[in-house]
């Protein structure tokens, strides 16, 4: 049984996964700017043991907006591995909704050369 700690860290870990799935739903049809790494991190996740966190920003319609990418690891090694693929000002290429262009996501298949060898 979960303690009521246990019960929300579920919970927040659904939420996050719902909402990942919710915001690329699509997206692969978006259209794709010229992105930048402009930092990331590393932390415990309860839910898969370790995550990466990036934050990238990107020019669409001549405006500049920023956004987040998390994405988590049963390794911290494979975390380690990916950030080092992915530092300050690594060029990333971003989706963002053109009705709607401050909503963004990266799309693993997107970053498949970068991503090549990474397990999660």
């Amino acid at each position: 049984m979960l303690d009521a700690g246990g019960t929300i860290r579920v919970g927040l870990a659904v939420y996050r996964i719902a909402q990942r799935r919710i915001r690329v739903i699509g997206s692969s049809a978006w259209p794709m700017a010229d992105g930048r790494i402009f930092n990331s991190a590393i932390g415990r996740d309860e839910w898969q043991g370790w995550a990466i966190e990036l934050t990238y920003s990107y020019s669409a319609f001549g405006e500049y907006y920023s956004g987040k990418y998390f994405r988590g690891f049963r390794r911290k090694k494979n975390a380690e591995a990916f950030l080092e693929r992915f530092s300050r000002d690594t060029p990333i290429p971003v989706r963002y909704k053109a009705e709607k262009p401050e909503v963004s996501t990266l799309l693993p298949a997107d970053m498949s050369l970068l991503l090549a060898g990474i397990e999660s």
